[in-house]
């Protein structure tokens, strides 16, 4: 023990005051000794509403220890009793808390307005949530779909109003159909512009969902504007994960799945179709083979799919990285249906210049491998007899191969769909990168100037090959053909470049912003393809197209194709934005275009755009009023363009290959106009006004929004007869020939309905309702026909249905709206008693008596997604439906009939009572049905493991499922069809079956 006594006295005055130095010497060496001991802090990190916050980065200041909370907001950490503890997480305002020899800490973290405010992007920079005057809706990762999604449109369905996206069928390689506020055009697309980090024009059906931060929908055109040319179809707009200061973490999703066919087609099995004959009249005798074969179970299967995802976070003060890598493997229902996916992302975040400078780098890379079928096996699936065996030794039903595969040889509609699949390969190998690197700068506190460039493309080399063996390929004799080129809409080569300055100033109450930008974009294009036929071996297959005799030998015209173009956009951009008193918003916005793509009348487009806000709870009438804790009221009008379904090139007047001609012994081609000039060609524009109602009640329990729009689109693209005026070279042109409207209310609301103790409750509805209308098919001398039929292909190999015109374009009505004649009665005949809807006294199915017989686009679209929380139990599910939309059932009009097919073909079970004895294949009312539906697309039950030690922060297990059920009064398989196009609500026989999937997963935290 140490003795701090001492003597003071004079004579030992020099020994009295040593003593005394190293006294305090060591008084201050033992408290450091006791402000440096480790101790191990321990507390709970909590959000405002008291929940605990998982994965908030805990971190010693000064040193690169810590740890991330568990998934109750827990954590322990060893520091100094002198340190600082500094809890971050994304969102959120950073705190920086001593330790003082304290052994628990807990702390609230409040939200970081400016921080959302980032993720919640407006174009081109940041506006706080409270500001905004228009309409935006923000989907964060947590409320993503549960269950399985392989892309972000399917992590979003049902989850924003009037957004809706929809796909028929499962197969694993098809796009979503995806509609912002009803159809905005006939042929310039209607899909929404897509932005990834900045980066506009990214197709985002590739994207891991795990990589996702947020989703942002700009809906109306005041917001999108800033976009110009390309955002008529409104704007969605993705942000991925980045990293964040504090301990290394790793993350781990991964699941294992099934799916199988939810439902299969009603078609009749051997028996049924034996007493049908026989009831019909038929004697098949000998043409009954005997067998008993369900076609369409065999061409499909359980599939199995798998996603594993591995993530790595972390970072310092002024450097953050996360680099992630995904898989995805996703059989479809139909054999040889495949879709695998492998992506690398890596996102990194830098600092310098003492806070001034900051560096954002994005680099990503999919590769995906897709094996695709041929859809005309589903037709032949379900119309083949089911008295026929798949395989058979007798030579007079095979082909010349001998493969021994039973084909029906002089049957115009009877294909083997086992031996098609088995026989035909088509592979698909694609490379998408994307590239960008965004630099901020502070010139002073309030002005920052940013650069932003991104390099991307998408590259995908397809390989076909269809064998000898089945008798559709016996004519071809072995049909090979290699291709790569873009896919999916998406460039080879893309180049971008923005420079932007932002400025941003308080002045008492009054907070004001300014944006000013130039945007350079620079897009190409390029494909090539070869293909050969009639090999003497199937042996080698696409892998060396000169060894077919077909080119050789004259079959081939088409052997070798290719094509490149390239279009240039250049804009200028501004945006001022207002605030006073955290009451009155305003944001002003206008837009310049420049496009290489439009006429040389028409080479710059402008796009105005404005919105008011106005906070009438922070008045002073209302302050008083507990139940309202926020109340905007907004207005909002703007214009946008669309540019993007247009290829380069379309206003000149262009030459291309045409007949061949015979010379001197050789067979050349001929060059002759393909194109006519159009000078005035131009974007088509959407004019959009809009109301809207933001509001939280009852202490925030529940919160939601209220919009009515108005959107009209005008100068809208269509190829029509070439007027003589303009001494067409032609007989067709592209012009700007109609308008059309788009109407509708949006509601959206959250709130949290129970929550007592360990339990809560928290539904969210979004709904919306629409109502468009061509208004015209004509502009100046470009005049199209007052009706506009669309012809749908109702299916392989059945005669009389190749193209069908069920659709029309017609002003007055929907787009696509559903057209034909009506039935008055089924006669004791069996035939079609139909009006005379003109009255002449003649009945013209095809011609004169036809009118409107259904609307194929919803009147309504609506969502509900309900969050179950006890304790460490969590589960969600979505229900969705559309409502007041018609369905033309071409499949019970071909196959729900005592005539025509049996005992050729199989049919629907339907048709043994059906009173119809009437062939014809056309267009009446008959067979519109009511598509409105309720489904339950996904669910998820998932446990949250309490975990304990330093190894994990987060685990948890879950089961998961897809399509669970559909609720519908629609005949068919079933009733959700794309829609949005001009021949949307046709089913038919051909398409891909839907499926239901389940999935056990896991995620964790390191």
């Amino acid at each position: 023990m140490m003795n701090f006594s001492y003597n003071a006295d004079r004579k030992n005055g020099h020994v009295g005051i040593t003593r005394l130095w190293q006294t305090v010497l060591a008084l201050l060496i033992s408290a450091g000794m006791v402000m440096a001991q480790e101790i191990t802090v321990t507390g709970v990190v909590t959000d405002a509403s008291g929940s605990g916050m998982p994965g908030v980065a805990v971190t010693v200041k000064g040193t690169s220890r810590g740890a991330n909370t568990d998934v109750d907001g827990r954590f322990s950490v060893s520091a100094p009793g002198s340190a600082t503890l500094v809890f971050s997480f994304v969102g959120y305002v950073a705190q920086e808390i001593p330790v003082n020899n304290r052994s628990t800490i807990d702390i609230k973290l409040a939200e970081d307005t400016k921080a959302l405010e980032e993720v919640v992007v407006v174009g081109y920079g940041t506006q706080k949530r409270k500001e905004i005057s228009g309409t935006v809706s923000s989907i964060s990762s947590k409320e993503f779909n549960s269950g399985f999604n392989a892309n972000p449109l399917a992590a979003v369905q049902g989850k924003v109003a009037g957004l809706v996206i929809s796909q028929t069928g499962s197969d694993p390689n098809a796009t979503a159909v995806v509609r912002l506020r009803g159809v905005g055009s006939l042929s310039a697309g209607s899909d929404p512009l897509y932005v990834v980090d900045g980066v506009p024009g990214v197709p985002i059906q590739n994207i891991s969902p795990n990589d996702i931060e947020t989703i942002d929908v700009l809906r109306d055109a005041s917001s999108a504007a800033i976009y110009g040319s390309r955002a008529s179809n409104g704007v969605i707009i993705i942000t991925t994960k980045r990293g964040r200061s504090g301990r290394a973490s790793v993350d781990y999703n991964g699941f294992v799945g099934v799916d199988q066919i939810a439902k299969a087609p009603a078609y009749m099995n051997a028996e049924e179709y034996r007493a049908a004959t026989q009831k019909f009249g038929f004697n098949v005798g000998a043409d009954d083979k005997g067998a008993d074969t369900n076609w369409f179970e065999e061409i499909t299967r359980k599939a199995i799919i798998q996603s594993h995802n591995l993530a790595f976070t972390g970072g310092t003060e002024n450097f953050s990285y996360r680099a992630s890598l995904g898989y995805l493997g996703q059989q479809g229902v139909v054999k040889k249906s495949n879709y695998e996916r492998i992506s690398a992302r890596i996102n990194l975040d830098q600092t310098a210049l003492n806070g001034k400078l900051k560096i954002s780098t994005s680099l990503s890379a999919i590769l995906g491998n897709r094996d695709f079928i041929n859809y005309e096996a589903f037709s032949y699936s379900i119309t083949n007899r089911p008295t026929d065996p798949v395989y058979t030794t007798d030579p007079a039903f095979q082909t010349p191969s001998r493969a021994g595969y039973f084909e029906r040889l002089g049957d115009f509609s009877i294909f083997n769909p086992v031996a098609l699949i088995d026989n035909t390969t088509n592979e698909g190998k694609s490379v998408e990168y994307l590239g960008n690197m965004n630099l901020r700068y502070n010139l002073t506190k309030d002005l920052v100037i940013g650069a932003n460039g991104a390099l991307k493309g998408y590259q995908q080399n397809t390989s076909y090959y269809l064998t000898r063996v089945p008798k559709s390929g016996v004519v071809s004799q072995g049909l090979a053909q290699i291709s790569n080129g873009p896919a999916y809409n998406a460039p080879t080569d893309d180049k971008l470049l923005e420079l932007t300055l932002n400025y941003n100033k308080t002045l008492g109450n009054l907070n004001i912003g300014a944006l000013g930008g130039y945007s350079y974009q620079d897009v190409s294009f390029a494909s090539f393809s070869a293909r050969n036929s009639n090999f003497i071996s199937d042996e080698i297959g696409f892998d060396n197209l000169g060894a077919g005799a077909g080119l050789a030998l004259g079959q081939r015209t088409d052997a070798v194709g290719s094509f490149r173009s390239n279009y240039k956009l250049i804009s200028f951009f501004g945006r001022v934005t207002a605030a006073l008193n955290e009451k009155y918003f305003a944001t002003m916005s206008l837009r310049r275009d420049g496009s290489t793509k439009f006429g040389a009348n028409n080479k710059w487009g402008l796009f105005p755009a404005a919105s008011v806000g106005w906070t009438v709870s922070n008045e002073e009438f209302l302050k008083t009023v507990p139940a309202i804790d926020n109340l905007k009221f907004r207005v909002n009008y703007g214009q946008t363009g669309n540019s993007e379904g247009i290829r380069p090139y379309t206003t000149l007047a262009l030459l291309g290959a045409g007949a061949r001609y015979y010379d001197n012994g050789n067979w050349l081609p001929s060059y002759r106009p393909i194109q006519n000039p159009n000078p005035d060609l131009k974007w088509e524009v959407n004019e959009n006004y809009g109301a809207g109602i933001d509001f939280s009640l009852f202490n925030y329990r529940l919160s939601g929004s209220m919009d009515y729009f108005i959107r009209n689109t005008r100068d809208l693209l269509y190829e029509i007869a070439a007027p003589l005026s303009i001494r067409p070279i032609v007989p067709n042109i592209l012009a700007n020939v109609g308008s059309m409207r788009n109407q509708g209310f949006e509601l959206s609301l959250d709130g949290l309905i129970i929550d007592k103790g360990d339990f809560k409750w928290q539904g969210i509805i979004a709904g919306a309702t629409l109502k468009n209308e061509v208004v015209a098919l004509s502009k100046g001398e470009f005049l199209a026909s007052d009706a506009i039929f669309i012809g749908s292909d109702l299916g392989a190999a059945t005669r009389g249905t190749s193209n069908v015109p069920f659709s029309i374009i017609r002003p007055g009505y929907p787009v696509g709206a559903l057209w034909g004649a009506r039935v008055l009665e089924i006669d004791d005949q069996g035939k079609y008693v139909l009006e005379d809807i003109n009255g002449d006294g003649v009945i013209d199915e095809n011609a004169s008596d036809r009118t409107f017989i259904g609307n194929p686009l919803p009147k309504v679209t609506a969502s509900m997604t309900n969050n179950f929380t006890y304790k460490n139990f969590n589960l969600s599910f979505l229900l969705n439906g559309n409502f007041g939309n018609k369905i033309y059932n071409a499949e019970r009009m071909q196959y729900e009939r005592q005539v025509g097919r049996i005992p050729a073909e199989n049919t629907l079970k339907s048709a043994v009572d059906s009173p119809i004895r009437d062939d014809r294949t056309g267009s009446i009312d008959y067979f519109v049905e009511d598509g409105s539906f309720v489904r339950l697309a996904n669910f998820q039950f998932a446990y949250n493991i309490p975990v304990e030690g330093k190894t994990f922060t987060r685990a948890q297990v879950y089961l998961s499922g897809n399509n669970l059920f559909v609720l519908t009064k629609f005949k068919g398989v079933d009733p959700e069809l794309s829609t949005g196009n001009s021949n949307s609500g046709i089913y038919t026989k051909q398409q891909f079956p839907k499926s239901r999937g389940f999935q056990l997963g896991v995620n964790l935290s390191f």
